[in-house]
């Protein structure tokens, strides 16, 4: 079993039902643009219960972040600095699903709060292998958004700090 499969079921409760590739020419970029420090990302998951491994249908989710916690986009109408995407992250060949992403919402340079909200088709949710970084990703060909730093974590719980 992949390390991404894996992480699917310490996270799911559940072996996968399928798995598949992503569009050619989807790839994690060496820059992208911080936009600002993340508050909160919303999901909707059909994850067994963690705790009791019943399934409880689709249920959505929202995880605040902690401090450190950043948002950076790749697309070229993004404003704000540009970072060197690190290394850990860039060779991530693997992608776990965590499920729909709805939005998430982050204060910008200027301390205003953006709500990026999702519209249909929704995007996916996902995370790398070891939990450190969460991706957003339009239709497996289009990454729209990158969530990494602080304690960012996704364990069998949920998104943690």
């Amino acid at each position: 079993m992949s390390s991404a499969e894996k992480m699917f079921v310490a996270f799911h409760q559940r072996e996968p039902r399928k798995t598949g590739s992503f569009a050619d020419g989807l790839a994690i970029p060496a820059r992208a643009v911080c936009v600002g420090d993340a508050v909160n990302v919303l999901y909707h998951s059909d994850k067994l219960n963690p705790t009791t491994g019943e399934d409880e249908g689709w249920i959505d989710y929202i995880h605040d972040h902690s401090r450190g916690v950043r948002v950076y986009r790749c697309d070229p109408g993004a404003h704000g600095p540009e970072h060197a995407v690190p290394a850990w992250l860039r060779g991530v060949r693997e992608l776990t699903w965590l499920g729909d992403c709805l939005g998430f919402d982050f204060r910008d340079h200027d301390g205003e709060l953006v709500k990026a909200q999702a519209t249909r088709p929704l995007p996916e949710l996902y995370t790398i292998p070891s939990g450190k970084a969460l991706l957003v990703i339009q239709s497996k060909r289009t990454l729209l958004a990158m969530i990494w730093g602080g304690r960012l974590g996704v364990e069998p719980r949920g998104i943690v700090h």
